[in-house]
């Protein structure tokens, strides 16, 4: 690493800034992630419900259920990381451990095993538990690693953009390419299965790529004192609880998730019956998140000119004018096209931020309390992500059973309608919701500056 000094830009603080190199090597880990992510996101309730053979309201109890039971075990995770000291630092040996049974879980989520009704339901629950729960070993220390690599206000921003252009990337190829694929083969269940293994040696090969070119990392505490007072799981809990900006971002990330997942589980109805040609859908996704990973290349250059706070706010206005255009005007390729178009602008510009605010929390916990605890932040930033899924996917449930949506059938209007719900007025709805939470949140550019060097003024 190497450190440089701002005499404007940070207050004679000096800060440690890394190269593209560290930035990419790993980004690339969560292009794995979010194949793995966005198969079990845009295909799975579909997979329940059309080729594994249940109802789409017993598929969101299943959603609801079995991603709080996993949340409850991130809070564990983040406070294992934030103990854990060994050779290859505190977040790289889940890396390297939890990689592959997390590829395994995943592919087991996409197997039709010739059970019974009810064992049927039981594998459903087992499998897609471990996998989430694999999920969490991996991706908390992953994500927790965003903490360790820069302090640097700007760069994180950068270096969140390099990671989300790599998820964008994994989630334009898993929602443009995985039914295309799936149809390949004579059925849908061989097809799901095969695509999933190869999304999990791919899901290998990123992963490990990150591991063996981040050494260092994490191996030593930044903190100001090297914690060499050691603090209880209780206390790190209490600095979580009162540390207010990182509230109002769970608040947005529930928003944000809760209707990223209602309307990516809808998609492919919506082509499929509302539209009627669910090919469209591979093609839709494909120009969607073109445009979305265009916005997340260039969102840094917005943080620097508007700040991430009023950047958000910004987003969240765009997805909803996209939204409700496309909910009064459906009925055209175009208008679809179109209005689909504004919302990745919004979600493009969004989708970075979301990685940069929460690095940004726990440098004002430690500020506030004196206590540094990335994995316990970032565990519970994942479990408000899983929160926002267990809602949405029992809402995606909930709302296919109430308009009466029946699987592989001509739908009623009420169920279409249903069906329209669920991608745009989702969605509109929890943008406000973000928008109401971003507008209480106060730890921009400047505050973290200063907070930053009064925490660094304590070391001297």
């Amino acid at each position: 690493m190497e450190q440089v000094q701002h005499s404007s830009d940070q207050d004679e603080a000096t800060v440690e800034k890394v190269g593209l190199r560290v930035a990419v090597n790993y980004g690339i880990g969560n292009f794995g992630l979010n194949l793995f992510f966005t198969i079990i996101s845009s295909y799975l309730l579909y997979f329940y419900t059309d080729v594994f053979g249940i109802t789409a309201a017993a598929a969101g109890t299943l959603f609801l259920i079995t991603r709080l039971l996993d949340g409850v075990t991130d809070i564990g995770a983040g406070a294992l990381v934030d103990m854990t000291k060994s050779k290859w630092g505190k977040f790289r040996p889940y890396i390297l451990f939890g990689t592959i049974p997390l590829a395994i879980t995943g592919v087991l989520c996409f197997i039709v095993p010739n059970f019974g009704d009810t064992t049927m339901l039981i594998y459903a629950y087992t499998t897609y538990f471990l996998f989430g729960l694999m999920y969490t070993v991996v991706n908390i220390p992953y994500s927790s690693m965003m903490t360790v690599i820069s302090q640097d206000y700007q760069e994180r921003s950068t270096i969140s953009s390099i990671k989300v252009i790599f998820g964008t990337a994994a989630s334009l190829i898993a929602t443009s390419a995985t039914l295309p694929l799936v149809q390949m083969f004579p059925t849908e269940q061989t097809g799901f299965f095969i695509v999933a293994l190869a999304f999990g040696i791919i899901c290998v090969i990123t992963l490990f790529i990150t591991f063996f070119n981040t050494k260092g990392l994490g191996d030593t505490n930044v903190s100001v004192n090297q914690n060499k007072e050691r603090y209880s799981f209780k206390q790190k809990l209490k600095m979580v609880g009162t540390n207010g900006p990182l509230a109002l971002i769970l608040i947005l990330i529930v928003a944000n998730t809760i209707s990223f997942t209602v309307q990516n589980g809808a998609m492919l109805y919506f082509f499929k019956y509302n539209y009627g040609n669910a090919g469209m859908f591979a093609i839709y996704s494909f120009v969607n998140l073109s445009i979305t990973s265009l916005f997340v290349l260039i969102s840094p250059m917005f943080v620097k000119w508007m700040g991430k706070r009023n950047l958000v706010i910004l987003s969240q206005f765009i997805i909803i004018i996209g939204m409700l255009a496309l909910y009064f005007f459906n009925g055209s390729a175009f208008s679809i096209f179109v209005f689909g178009s504004i919302f990745a602008i919004g979600m493009g510009l969004s989708r970075p931020l979301l990685w940069a605010m929460v690095p940004d929390t726990v440098e004002y916990g430690e500020w506030k309390t004196g206590i540094r605890a990335e994995g316990l932040v970032y565990s519970t930033f994942i479990f408000t992500q899983k929160l926002g899924m267990a809602l949405g996917g029992a809402l995606s449930g909930i709302i296919l059973s109430a308009f009466g949506y029946v699987a592989n059938a001509t739908q009623t209007a009420e169920a279409l309608h249903g069906i329209l719900i669920s991608v745009t007025i989702v969605p509109v709805a929890t943008s406000v919701i973000a928008i109401i939470a971003m507008y209480f949140y106060k730890l921009d550019g400047t505050r973290y500056k200063q907070i930053v060097n009064e925490i660094k003024a304590r070391q001297a």
